[in-house]
């Protein structure tokens, strides 16, 4: 992280910033009901297959492919997902057999905690030496005119990047809904040379003091509703480094 991270940048408007949340607050309880909000119900932003350099972006036309993603994460959370059968072959739309929240306690079957269960060891995975019960990091981004966040699943071998892009910021302390994150994607190849997709987090600038103030309330709003939501690991490829 450079010094770059301590110079403000020309502004791009992240319009729930600049909207009433306690309006934002209501129209989802108005509009979502007693059902409460699941992670099924937010827009995905997927990562490819095979080394693909460009992210799949709902959009109301339907998915358009971009190469970057840019928008304030407001929140982030360490999960764990468990299939018992592929997700190739359940077409991602089922939840998984067990999952954690938190990373640490896993709801479902087997359930319990995560660190002593023999799915989340190393070699576990069929025909792989990676976890069985899978480490993923979700991201949920707000862009642009968006007043609710998309969600970035982001893989095992992608989760050492996030992490030191993280740290950097908090070298700084600074919160990383207090920037703008550049989302990107670069090739790389596994053990056995297969190509995957690895996400790349890089700092565009930091918010205005107001912004920063707006984001905090935003984070504090969105968490009690992430809490309750389950983990999907979406249906892409996921390849062990």
């Amino acid at each position: 992280m450079t010094e770059q991270l301590l110079q403000p940048e020309p502004q791009a408007v992240i319009l729930a910033f600049h909207t009433d949340l306690d309006a934002i607050n209501a129209a989802l309880s108005t509009n979502i009901g007693a059902g409460g909000l699941s992670e099924f119900d937010l827009p995905r932003i997927k990562m490819p297959a095979g080394g693909g350099l460009q992210w799949a972006v709902p959009t109301l036309e339907g998915e358009a492919m971009e190469p970057a993603i840019e928008g304030v994460i407001v929140l982030a959370r360490d999960t764990r997902a468990y299939y018992s059968q592929p997700i190739s072959e359940t077409g991602g739309s089922q939840p998984p057999d067990c999952w954690s929240a938190d990373g640490t306690t896993g709801s479902g079957k087997p359930g319990g905690a995560c660190l002593a269960c023999p799915l989340a060891r190393y070699g576990s995975a069929p025909g792989s030496r990676g976890q069985a019960c899978k480490q993923i990091k979700q991201l949920f981004v707000l862009r642009g005119s968006l007043l609710l966040p998309e969600v970035v699943t982001l893989p095992p071998t992608s989760l050492k990047a996030a992490k030191q892009y993280l740290l950097k910021l908090t070298s700084q302390g600074v919160p990383y809904y207090a920037v703008v994150t550049r989302i990107g994607l670069e090739r790389t190849k596994n053990a056995q040379g297969i190509a995957y997709s690895r996400a790349v987090l890089s700092f565009v600038r930091r918010l205005a003091p107001e912004e920063v103030e707006r984001a905090r309330e935003y984070h504090e709003m969105l968490k009690p509703l992430v809490q309750r939501m389950t983990v999907d690991l979406e249906a892409t490829e996921v390849q062990d480094e």
